[in-house]
């Protein structure tokens, strides 16, 4: 009884860090929207989402068990947030390149041939995520209708 006492305090303080560091991303992320990018070039919307997925994540893990009905909600806000990632780099504002380059100490070839292979996964990805937040919604909302 006490390793799971002890484990389930572990599972509480892993869960609290991701949170934090999940909303200090976002924080962070939130602060850049609208400005060019400095020294360190990202794009701060993709940020704010990916930090928005990790305060979810960790709040799987501090969430106890026997709130199953809370714990899947939060579930299926972390899979809406990793659809919005998707989402925001597949269709976003900027510019997509996918290439790839091979350096030799005799030649520098790039190569360009990625470009409609990664658009594609990048699209399919949006496209199974979606659906499956889609799906996890609806099943949510059928169970609050029924019950």
């Amino acid at each position: 009884m006490a390793t799971k006492r002890q484990a389930r305090r572990a599972q509480i303080a892993a869960g609290l860090l991701v949170i934090v560091v999940g909303f200090g991303v976002s924080a962070i992320a939130a602060t850049q929207i609208g400005k060019p990018p400095g020294k360190f070039a990202f794009d701060a919307v993709a940020a704010a989402i990916v930090g928005l997925g990790l305060a979810f994540t960790g709040a799987i893990l501090v969430v106890p068990e026997r709130h199953a009905g809370f714990r899947a909600l939060i579930g299926a806000l972390m899979i809406t947030s990793i659809a919005l990632l998707f989402d925001w780099v597949a269709f976003g504002p900027d510019e997509r390149r996918f290439t790839g380059s091979v350096t030799n100490a005799n030649m520098n070839v790039r190569s360009h041939f990625w470009e409609v292979p990664g658009r594609v996964l990048l699209v399919s990805g949006a496209l199974l995520f979606n659906l499956m937040a889609l799906w996890r919604g609806c099943v949510r909302y059928g169970e609050g209708i029924q019950g």
